[in-house]
């Protein structure tokens, strides 16, 4: 049993990690600020309340912890400065403060394929940007040694995050994780998909554009092997800032289309109706910014909770998100348990059950 510190434990990914650690029978300190303090589960689970920014609370978390796992951070806020303090400051506290202990913890940092940048982006610049891709581009992914290249803000701020922990590597044993986008059992971010392809209608930026996924349920044993045996970043000075980064993901990437496809199909395993058959809608980039855009105003004017903003196009225009999860496999015996329509699956369950197919 193992005394587990994790940041960002109210968030989707967050949940299914502190019920996954509970059942292992380890304590867990679950740090959020959208919580209520107290202790509950036989005692094996402490809730604090806390902003990771907030060195008091973050070291009240820390103490007699053998592991930390860094889930906490902003994809989208009503300022970028805000998203910037969370992501990079706050990543700074968190690992100064595990620095500071007397037995220093691991510290996995849950961070994100936006880091990398779109494999498409990466052709050659003085080829027409007309051209059609070519089958190689098609089946290209990007690995651990390859440069970063983020397009989107969030990308950038969740590098400048992993940079700040490079440079902390003498200090504690890290390990960064990279998975792509995260679905499964109450993600309400592909739910926002589930409506569209309910109504009969798949709106996408690209049909041809391919996408990395993981689902939650394979995610959690992910970061926990790199929690156990996962190679740590090496210190500042040496050169190779590949060693200790893992992308987690599903072997198979699929397009929209795809995606959608096993949703509809998914429906009609468990008869839950559908208002017409599934087409798929190519929308100009011109109105995918203006659409941005107006997610853009709601969330910054607002505070409200937008499924495409203005961060989310740049990534989407950007080319196909496809990542390489052959070390992970390799280091950490990591492979998916299900393939993605069996995930898929999964989570239509969850979201009948949970009445939100209602």
């Amino acid at each position: 049993m193992a005394r587990y510190l994790v940041t960002g434990a109210s968030g989707f990914i967050g949940r299914h990690l502190v019920d996954f650690l509970l059942a292992a029978g380890n304590e867990v300190v679950a740090l959020s600020r959208s919580q209520e303090e107290g202790t509950e589960r036989g005692g094996q689970l402490q809730r604090i309340a806390g902003d990771i920014r907030n060195p008091v609370r973050v070291d009240e978390a820390m103490r007699s912890v053998d592991h930390v796992i860094h889930l906490a951070a902003s994809v989208a806020t009503r300022s970028t400065a805000l998203s910037e303090s969370i992501n990079v400051e706050g990543t700074r506290v968190v690992a100064a403060s595990a620095a500071q202990q007397p037995n220093p913890p691991t510290l996995v940092a849950v961070s994100s394929l936006a880091v990398a940048g779109p494999v498409l982006e990466r052709a050659d610049a003085s080829k027409s940007k007309r051209r059609k891709h070519s089958d190689d581009e098609q089946s290209a992914a990007v690995s651990e040694g390859d440069p970063c290249r983020p397009v989107s803000h969030y990308g950038r701020t969740k590098l400048r995050a992993e940079q700040v922990l490079q440079g902390m590597a003498d200090q504690i044993p890290i390990t960064i994780v990279r998975p792509p986008c995260v679905i499964g059992p109450g993600d309400r971010n592909l739910f926002a998909l589930y409506k569209t392809v309910r109504s009969g209608w798949n709106f996408v930026l690209s049909k041809s554009f391919r996408y990395s996924y993981i689902s939650v349920t394979d995610l959690v044993p992910g970061i926990l092997s790199a929690v156990e045996r996962g190679t740590r970043l090496p210190s500042p000075e040496q050169t190779d800032q590949a060693r200790g980064v893992y992308y987690l993901t599903d072997p198979n990437p699929v397009t929209f289309v795809e995606l959608a496809e096993m949703i509809a199909a998914s429906f009609d395993e468990f008869a839950i109706s559908r208002r017409r058959p599934l087409r798929h809608i190519r929308i100009p980039r011109a109105a995918g910014w203006i659409a941005g855009g107006c997610g853009e105003i709601v969330m910054r004017g607002f505070g409200g909770r937008v499924f495409l903003n203005l961060d989310k196009v740049r990534e989407g225009v950007g080319g196909s998100w496809v990542c390489d999860g052959s070390l992970a496999e390799q280091e950490l015996s990591f492979r998916p348990a299900a393939d993605l329509a069996t995930r898929i699956i999964e989570t239509t369950i969850d979201y009948h059950q949970s009445q939100w197919l209602t």
